[in-house]
């Protein structure tokens, strides 16, 4: 260790160097100041003594550290050493704040874990939830919904636009079960919550209308606003809804604005109320706007004279984009008949019928065509295979409840 650069004798003769304090007061000037009510307080003397002892610890202060054992740097100029005791308190505050770090660390991690998983869950409810309003990419072909897929569910259809609209084309959303007395309340759900565009539609719903249960459970009525855009566009505006509500088991429409009876439509004219007919005596063609939107069903904008007719009108071409035949050429036939609700088909012997997504959907075509004109079943006869899907070909076939399946 260092030695100290001050000498025991040197430190005295700079001790007996400080000026004396000598006070020449007498004890009675002492008393008397002491007891004096406005006694003034001299502070001179005072910060003399202070500063006289300031200056005997800086002096002493290299002996005091040496008779204490502490360490000091070296004069060589290496590197600075901790004392002993220092050392032990900065190794333990090392460890402190290495564990804090490391329970820091690993609080972050768990956090981090959790918050992993919380954001997985949370995106597989919003998936969840998503799914039943988004059409699968991977599914082209939008199949019927018949009565055996409704024995704990209903069903909502709406007639939507195409995407140029052209033509109407009737979507359908499988819902859980619902008191029919609730129906139209779905529907206007339906219509809020339907994204039309992701199906190659139209962007037509919600409208600016009321619906509401009219004077039974077979009558809807629509009340307009005074300048609602669908007075003008009356055409599509009561195509769509005719589609809607012939699905919906609804029979006839009746109009008001803001509340008043009637309503003046631009084509239509000046309507109280509208019947909603059942049976068009239409067929169907395919809709698809393009690859990767579903293949639709959807019925022809005029109806024909009989049944045999509108099936062959199904495998006509039309010159419209998106459109195109729901019945193949080669789906051939040799005669039709009917019994009661019962039509029957005899195919010819070199039909061409598999058991694949396109022929089951040329068979709903026939199926729906077959409704449109009031019938109930259908018989295929001279079939060449037994099943196409769920379809089996050697039993009379109940129509289908509706078109187009979405979710």
């Amino acid at each position: 260790m260092r030695r100290s650069r001050w000498k025991e004798s040197e430190i005295e003769d700079m001790l007996r160097e400080l000026p004396k304090l000598k006070d020449d007061r007498t004890k009675a000037e002492v008393f008397a100041r002491i007891y004096d009510k406005k006694k003034k307080k001299h502070w001179i003397p005072l910060f003399a003594g202070v500063a006289s002892l300031f200056l005997m610890v800086v002096l002493a202060s290299s002996l005091i550290i040496e008779k204490k054992g502490t360490t000091s740097q070296e004069d060589s100029g290496s590197s600075g050493k901790l004392s002993l005791s220092e050392n032990k308190g900065m190794a333990d505050l090392e460890r402190q704040d290495a564990s804090n770090k490391e329970n820091h660390s690993a609080d972050r991690q768990d956090n981090q874990k959790f918050s992993s998983k919380q954001a997985e869950i949370e995106s597989k409810e919003k998936v969840s939830e998503m799914e039943p309003r988004q059409w699968k990419k991977e599914k082209t072909i939008a199949q019927a919904i018949y009565q055996d897929d409704l024995k704990n569910a209903s069903i909502i259809t709406m007639g939507v636009p195409d995407d140029q609209m052209n033509f109407i084309v009737p979507i359908s959303i499988k819902l859980k079960h619902y008191d029919e007395s609730d129906k139209l309340n779905q529907l206007v759900n339906q219509m809020s919550d339907v994204d039309e565009e992701q199906y190659g539609l139209s962007d037509y719903f919600p409208l600016d209308i009321k619906i509401s249960q009219g004077n039974d459970m077979t009558t809807a009525h629509i009340d307009f606003q005074e300048k609602s855009r669908l007075l003008d566009e009356d055409t599509l505006f009561l195509h769509s809804m005719e589609e809607t509500l012939s699905y919906n088991k609804i029979e006839k429409m009746t109009f008001s604005t803001d509340g008043k009876q009637g309503a003046m439509f631009a084509h239509a004219g000046y309507l109280k109320e509208m019947d909603i007919p059942h049976q068009k005596n239409r067929t169907y063609f395919l809709y698809q706007k393009d690859e990767s939107s579903p293949r639709f069903l959807v019925p022809s904008n005029m109806g024909y004279q009989d049944f045999e007719e509108a099936l062959q009108a199904g495998k006509g071409e039309a010159d419209i984009e998106g459109i195109s035949p729901a019945i193949p050429h080669d789906l051939k036939w040799e005669r039709i008949s009917s019994n009661g609700n019962l039509v029957i088909i005899q195919l010819s012997d070199q039909v061409a019928i598999e058991n694949s997504k396109e022929s089951l959907q040329a068979l709903e075509a026939i199926l729906f065509i077959a409704k449109d004109f009031g019938f109930e079943k259908v018989k295929f006869e001279n079939a060449p295979i037994e099943e196409v899907g769920q379809l089996n070909l050697t039993e009379d076939i109940l129509v289908p409840k509706a078109p187009n399946q979405v979710n």
